[in-house]
């Protein structure tokens, strides 16, 4: 069952914001102001199609989902709001695409008579669902191009819209939408109404959508074979789950909600059922194989900062690779609930991060995630001693320990390929060769951007013409290497016994 508030109105001095809603007037009693919060169980309700834009309803990640139509470029679903004032909102939701690419949307500031844009659309792949969680006082009002929207805006209307239309159309289903503002301390209700069945494919899971102040963004289920201990299995933004590796005898399982700011709710009560299809191997990506190594160190870490460090932040520290000002946005694009800061500083190496971490980082942001990318200004393209590399493996080791002791969450960056006349980039290869060694030493998380770039192709589209600096293609590769990871980090770090 879906719990379903149009708008609320709620007056605060801490805030000294107010928001006008037609359907009356409701404050919530678990620490955030929800304005308008849309399961579409019964329809559009308040989305208008425009621009060749055509709406109805669709299965959803739990019932219904809006399904929007789009025939036009600029055309897509909007929705009419009153809300005064940016500070604090959110805006989150899941959301499924085909010819979108990214959730691209506008927010109208009638008081600016401006719209404003988030300055990294998040990333939505073809037929996947994603949550998306963006904060609206970090969008920049369209006619500037720094700089962010004012704290007394005047909000009125929130529009998505596609840049192209590939074909005939394009097509975009929304659910579980909700605008509310503060940070949000309360995690879903327990999980009702688990059931499981056995099928020659696997153990079929379905379940109710719990209760949340905003609403849930995704499931945790774990799985006990034949009396043993729980294991997590999956993550699944639906209410549906199907285990294909599950094999034969007495299994039980148990599904937990997490909402759009991590906040892990009650275990459901556990199902049983016997299993009749023989167990199925799935072969497990190098990051999956990393999450086995650094699993409990980070969880423990990350206990370690939890109410220390800022929640939802996410650094990037490094040399001028990090300083490009896209590389930034596009990071936050496809890691899709976090606000992302970035510390760059042209020309340094890993041992000017080593000595300037706190203070330009740590100290700085103080931030739930720090990725680190150092060492291209090391290695210069050059061939190197072991000895040689293993002292800039022990600066970064050391970024590593000062970011730990904080209780920030590190991961490792490895450096792309430079110049174009060895395929093989060998100098960098081999740089982060020791840093890939290292980092499982320590058992703290890789990301392989220097792979994800070699397996592209021509390596002209990812790398200028001085043969260092990427393009936005590059810094696009970059962020694909960075989400991989980070889904794997997430996956452990989403844990409860």
């Amino acid at each position: 069952m879906k719990f379903k508030i149009v708008a609320f109105v709620f007056i605060t001095a801490l805030l000294t914001v107010c928001a006008t809603a037609e359907n009356g007037a409701e404050r919530e009693q678990s620490g955030i102001i929800v304005y308008y919060k849309h399961d579409f169980e019964k329809g559009p309700e308040g989305f208008q199609g425009t621009k060749g834009t055509s709406l109805d309803t669709a299965p959803g990640v739990s019932g219904k989902a809006l399904k929007a139509v789009i025939r036009k470029r600029w055309g897509g679903p909007a929705l009419g709001i009153n809300i005064q004032g940016s500070r604090g909102l959110k805006l989150a939701f899941i959301a499924k695409g085909l010819g979108m690419g990214r959730a691209t949307l506008n927010v109208w500031d009638a008081k600016a008579r401006d719209n404003t844009t988030p300055y990294g659309y998040r990333v939505l792949p073809d037929g996947e669902w994603r949550p998306v969680f963006y904060h609206l006082d970090r969008f920049r009002y369209n006619s500037k191009g720094s700089g962010f929207v004012k704290n007394d805006t005047d909000y009125r209307n929130v529009r998505f819209w596609a840049r192209e239309i590939k074909g005939k159309e394009a097509i975009l289903l929304l659910d579980n939408f909700v605008i509310y503002r503060g940070d949000d301390p309360s995690p879903p209700k327990r999980v009702e109404g688990l059931k499981a069945k056995a099928a020659p494919e696997g153990i079929a899971l379905e379940w109710n959508e719990p209760h949340d102040n905003a609403f849930p963004m995704l499931y945790v289920v774990e799985r006990a074979d034949q009396g043993g201990a729980y294991e997590k299995i999956a993550e699944t933004v639906e209410t549906r789950f199907l285990d294909r590796t599950a094999g034969k005898g007495t299994l039980r399982y148990r599904v937990l909600a997490c909402d759009f700011e991590n906040n892990l709710g009650p275990w459901s009560d556990p199902v049983e059922v016997t299993g009749m299809a023989p167990r199925a191997t799935r072969q497990l990506s190098r990051e999956e194989k990393d999450r086995i190594i650094y699993a409990e160190h980070i969880r423990r870490i990350h206990g370690h900062g939890t109410g220390k460090v800022n929640k939802g932040l996410v650094t990037l520290y490094g040399d001028s690779l990090t300083y490009a000002t896209v590389y930034r946005h596009e990071v936050a694009a496809h890691l899709g609930i976090y606000r992302v800061e970035a510390r760059g500083f042209p020309g340094m190496t890993t041992g000017w991060g080593r000595r300037h971490v706190m203070e330009k980082a740590l100290a700085k942001d103080n931030p739930e995630f720090l990725l680190v990318l150092f060492g291209t200004n090391n290695v210069l393209g050059r061939k190197h001693s072991r000895d040689e590399m293993e002292k800039w493996a022990d600066d970064l080791e050391a970024i590593v320990k000062a970011g730990e002791a904080r209780g920030t969450v590190v991961i490792l960056g490895t450096i792309p390929p430079r110049g174009f006349s060895d395929p093989e980039s060998r100098p960098e290869r081999e740089y982060n060769q020791v840093v890939i060694e290292r980092a499982r030493k320590l058992k703290v998380p890789v990301a392989y951007i220097f792979d994800e770039i070699q397996a592209g192709g021509d390596r002209r589209q990812y790398i200028w013409r001085d043969g260092v600096h990427w393009t936005p293609k590059g810094m696009e590769a970059a962020a694909r290497a960075w989400e991989r990871t980070m889904r794997q980090v997430e996956f452990a770090l989403r844990f409860r016994e």
